[in-house]
């Protein structure tokens, strides 16, 4: 947490010297999109066992719509912070992983729901990617991972559904 805590100093900083202002935040429903996100997640699989080797543990951070998460799926880990600005009207979203990336996401509003959104250049296959992270009616979410060449057409590369489950005391 002290490496997430030290990405979101240097963000902070940044941000600083572009101009804020010392207003309190104010909740929005847009800030408040993920407030179901707080906690632990773990993958399902499609009979509905649980994986273990998908989960997703989430904190509130410094303010009300401010994460900390530590991501563990199969053998990699990471961890991100997602957060509203208030000066942007939008979330903004950081990660890293333990095999060295570093990546900082774009964030828009579709169809009601909040996407992480980057573009990727694979061995020359350069393409739009996004993410979302969708709460469902049975208190599951979806996290959705799609790829564009038009940002019209998007093609799901995959999709997990992940359960929230007790935080052990």
């Amino acid at each position: 947490m002290k490496s997430l805590f030290l990405i979101f100093i240097i963000l902070a900083i940044v941000a600083d010297a572009i101009g804020q202002d010392q207003n309190p935040l104010a909740l929005t429903e847009d800030a408040r999109y993920f407030d179901f996100w707080e906690g632990k997640w773990i993958g399902l699989h499609d009979n509905n066992t649980l994986d273990s080797t998908v989960s997703f543990e989430v904190v509130r951070s410094v303010n009300p719509a401010s994460f900390e998460e530590k991501w563990q799926l199969g053998n990699s880990r990471s961890a991100a912070i997602r957060a509203w600005d208030k000066s942007n009207s939008k979330w903004g979203f950081v990660w890293i992983s333990d095999n060295g990336l570093f990546q900082i996401w774009d964030t828009r509003k579709v169809d009601g729901h909040w996407y992480i959104y980057k573009q990727f250049n694979v061995n020359g296959d350069v393409y739009l990617s996004r993410q979302g992270f969708l709460l469902q009616p049975d208190g599951t979410v979806v996290r959705v991972s799609e790829k564009s060449y038009d940002e019209k057409k998007w093609e799901v590369r995959f999709s997990q559904r992940l359960k929230k489950v007790a935080l052990p005391k």
